[in-house]
């Protein structure tokens, strides 16, 4: 039992880790790109097309002339993220409320984009293998590996 539960938060921990450093790599690429107005971010116009790399981003970098800020947000969020699953990573157990809250967020966040990509399927279709599946991946690792704290454990810490 003791050794399960040792291989199971090694497992957390090394998987908190990949997505620490993922994440790290990918949204502030991502912020750098939406600050700088890439085109290779920019949302299609009844001129223009989309840019090349437009479906990685939820809007353009530009909505209805002024700069979109759905993206810089969700990116920070992210960013934030990521540090705190690399410092989670070195002490799951610690940070049993922080990952029980980033797995049911994470989770809502998915069925949430789900339920828009399937309803916007032309608009929304990549985001079937983008935001859904990162979100929903961190929440089932989360799921499977996660801390078992016992109550009474609880109940002694508040005394």
């Amino acid at each position: 039992m003791v050794n399960s539960e040792i291989r199971k938060l090694a497992r957390l921990s090394t998987f908190l880790r990949a997505y620490g450093v993922v994440s790290l790599i990918l949204f502030p690429t991502l912020l750098i790109g939406f600050v700088l107005q890439t085109p290779l971010l920019a949302d299609p116009t009844p001129r223009a097309a989309a840019g090349r790399l437009n479906w990685v981003i939820w809007n353009g970098v530009v909505c209805g002339g002024e700069p979109c800020h759905v993206p810089p947000m969700l990116f920070t969020i992210y960013i934030v993220w990521g540090v705190f699953f690399l410092i989670a990573a070195s002490n799951p157990v610690a940070y049993t409320s922080f990952l029980t809250f980033t797995m049911w967020a994470n989770l809502a966040h998915a069925l949430i984009m789900a339920g828009q990509a399937t309803m916007m399927p032309e608009r929304y279709w990549s985001k079937w293998f983008t935001d859904i599946p990162f979100t929903g991946l961190i929440a089932l690792g989360i799921y499977l590996w996660r801390p078992q704290v016992r109550k009474d454990a609880n109940i002694a810490q508040a005394r």
